[in-house]
């Protein structure tokens, strides 16, 4: 009964991962062009600084969700991962929300940039 289970839950985390791959080579080509045209002139300089603010908290988030697997990772004992497996995985996962933080501020920074130029 167990490797049943473990058969149907390969075979739709596989489905779902050719979903979200196809899904992301389209893109946003399903979008209608009228729907998207004129949506950055409509942008306040409040709404970029908010938006900037929130990249920012998001980038903060996961620099503390990062520390967290460190932390983790580095409380592990011998016994516990004698192959290192599970520690090496906490890095992997910190090192994703690492990025994850860089790519927020770095979209904070580009709102930012936005910001002072509308406001000159």
């Amino acid at each position: 009964m167990r490797n049943i289970l473990r058969l149907e839950n390969r075979r739709a985390a596989v489905m779902g991962g050719i979903i979200l791959f196809c899904a992301g080579l389209s893109g946003c080509s399903g979008i209608a062009p009228q729907a998207t045209s004129g949506t950055q002139e409509t942008i306040g300089p409040q709404a970029h600084h908010a938006t900037a603010q929130w990249y920012c908290d998001q980038a903060e988030a996961n620099h503390a969700e990062a520390a967290t697997y460190e932390r983790r990772a580095a409380s592990l004992a011998g016994y516990v991962d004698p192959k290192g497996f599970v520690r090496n995985g906490m890095l992997t996962a910190a090192q994703t929300y690492r990025a994850k933080a860089r790519d927020m501020e770095q979209l904070a920074a580009a709102h930012e940039q936005e910001l002072t130029v509308a406001c000159q």
